[in-house]
């Protein structure tokens, strides 16, 4: 299921994802994935997820397929050639495997980030605002791949200020303000 987490700025979304990824500990309660919990079991829980948030962790001097294939080295992706190969498919981006990122539009970074998202095959892939920023038909096509993603049984915890997005992928939503769950 893609499950949608909405609020405005300040309203903790980012927060509740550095929890969930074992970056923070929460100020009170706890954060379980998967019955792990992500305080104490911070790298079993890391071992199923990964995070696509903004545009962090963009190699910029290395090719497309390049800098796959390093992330496919520190994940441990076994069969990386093929992993990569994959990905890239995935996200259609066939055209970019030689381009540096720097040479990239936003939406070909976002889908670069998605691809880097999906190397290490997560149970759960955490989108923290993947159409932030995008024109239309850049946000058209991430929205495209989110739904694909669905449709393979990935698992998808997305944050959005975006309502017709929200409506459009999410089955189910909650809505965070002051980092209180509101509905």
């Amino acid at each position: 299921e893609i499950f949608g987490l909405l609020g405005p700025n300040g309203a903790g979304k980012t927060t509740l994802i550095s929890i969930l990824a074992g970056i923070l500990s929460p100020d009170e309660g706890k954060a379980v994935i998967f019955n792990h919990d992500c305080t104490r079991e911070t790298r079993k829980v890391q071992g199923m997820i990964n995070v696509v948030s903004g545009f962090s962790g963009v190699i910029y001097a290395l090719s497309l397929e390049e800098a796959l294939t390093y992330y496919a080295m520190l994940y441990n992706v076994p069969d990386r050639k093929n992993k990569v190969d994959s990905v890239i498919r995935q996200v259609d981006l066939d055209e970019g495997r030689g381009r540096e990122a720097s040479d990239m539009s936003s939406g070909m970074k976002q889908r670069y980030l998605i691809a880097k998202g999906l190397l290490n095959d997560p149970k759960l892939l955490i989108l923290d605002e993947p159409t932030v920023g995008l024109d239309v038909e850049s946000a058209i096509n991430i929205r495209g791949i989110i739904k694909q993603l669905r449709k393979e049984g990935r698992t998808i915890f997305l944050t959005t200020h975006n309502m017709f997005e929200a409506e459009e992928l999410c089955d189910r939503i909650a809505f965070i303000n002051h980092g209180k769950i509101l509905a």
